[in-house]
């Protein structure tokens, strides 16, 4: 008798077991439809923000043209050369025109690029946590203007926290400029983060006017991402100030330029001075190249490392579209890569 109570007891306990079992596994089914069909049915700017808890800025064409402060320290380094080359002829008429060089982002720009960065840092994720919390952070921090065709020349910038992307961007995203321009609002925001870097990557800061420049500086384009004209580039030995110097002192275009180096000379106290010697076309200068590679356009270190910020992003990724495995021959992008990544594991 008592084994038959045993075994009723035991068949009922495996039966409710079984049908337990079999319920879970059937709710489970259900929910993970029902999360599948959720995820589906999300925005890209929903999955944005449930993913990676970012909700992106964009600014209308009302809101960005605040970004154009007549007393800033943009606007004011315009001179002649400057105005011109921007259509201009006084301060009073490149304020005017810059206020209204912004366009509205559309709802389905707005869409695309959501989705462009949702997917990106899916990728990211998966190859460095650091460098996703590092794209993270600052995605947090900017916002996003669309330029008309003719602000700038077409050329992406920063102006305070706003990236200005060229109108091509909202419909054919690119990844590598976003991260160079992620960069420009970085080095603006904390430009100790950069202190160190740009003397191991010879650069030298040389806050006075250099003897016998006074007709280069007038002629120096000027650059919202790298104003200061006080960088000097050197090997140890010899010291070159480079910059985008215009063709002439009423350039009609910003393209209007050539990208050079001009050899400095000491004197016995260690002063520069420059005997305008003829300058050297950047794309030429040897050391310049071997050390940083084939990148002579980015002449300022805030561009050059903005520039290393896009062939970091495509070296973690692999990205076969670009020349990742050439990046690393270089001792600059190298002396780079190692600083980011230290700075990414201390502070992200």
């Amino acid at each position: 008798m008592n084994w038959i109570i045993i075994i009723i007891f035991i068949l009922s306990i495996s039966f409710f077991l079984i049908t337990k079992y079999y319920y879970l596994k059937k709710t489970l089914k259900n929910e993970n439809i029902e999360a599948f069909e959720t995820e589906i049915s999300l925005t890209p700017t929903q999955k944005l923000l449930n993913t990676h808890g970012l909700t992106i800025k964009y600014l209308t064409s009302h809101q960005a043209k605040k970004l154009i402060v007549k007393n800033g320290e943009y606007l004011q380094g315009m001179n002649q050369a400057n105005l011109s080359a921007r259509g201009c002829t006084s301060l009073d008429d490149l304020y005017n025109k810059y206020i209204n060089a912004f366009d509205d982002i559309t709802p389905d720009e707005q869409k695309k690029i959501d989705k462009f960065i949702f997917e990106l840092l899916n990728n990211v994720k998966q190859y460095k946590s650091s460098y996703y919390n590092y794209i993270v952070k600052w995605l947090s921090i900017i916002s996003f203007a669309k330029a008309k065709s003719w602000l700038e020349a077409g050329m992406p910038h920063t102006l305070d926290n706003t990236i200005v992307m060229d109108a091509d961007w909202f419909t054919n995203p690119r990844k590598t400029t976003l991260l160079h321009e992620i960069t420009h609002v970085h080095q603006r925001n904390t430009p100790l983060d950069y202190e160190d870097l740009y003397p191991s990557l010879g650069y030298l800061y040389n806050p006075v006017d250099i003897r016998g420049m006074d007709s280069i500086y007038p002629l120096n384009r000027n650059n919202p991402d790298g104003t200061s004209k006080y960088w000097l580039w050197g090997n140890g030995n010899t010291y070159w100030w480079i910059g985008a110097i215009f063709t002439t002192v009423n350039p009609d275009k910003l393209t209007d330029i050539n990208m050079v180096a001009l050899t400095l000379d000491r004197d016995k106290e260690g002063n520069f001075y420059y005997l305008k010697q003829n300058p050297t076309p950047l794309s030429n200068l040897k050391e310049f190249i071997l050390f940083f590679g084939e990148n002579p356009n980015n002449y300022h270190p805030n561009e050059m490392t903005a520039k290393f910020a896009e062939w970091y992003l495509a070296d973690i990724l692999r990205d076969s579209s670009s020349k990742w495995t050439e990046y690393n021959k270089y001792e600059g992008y190298k002396i780079y890569k190692k600083y980011f990544e230290n700075m990414m594991n201390k502070y992200y």
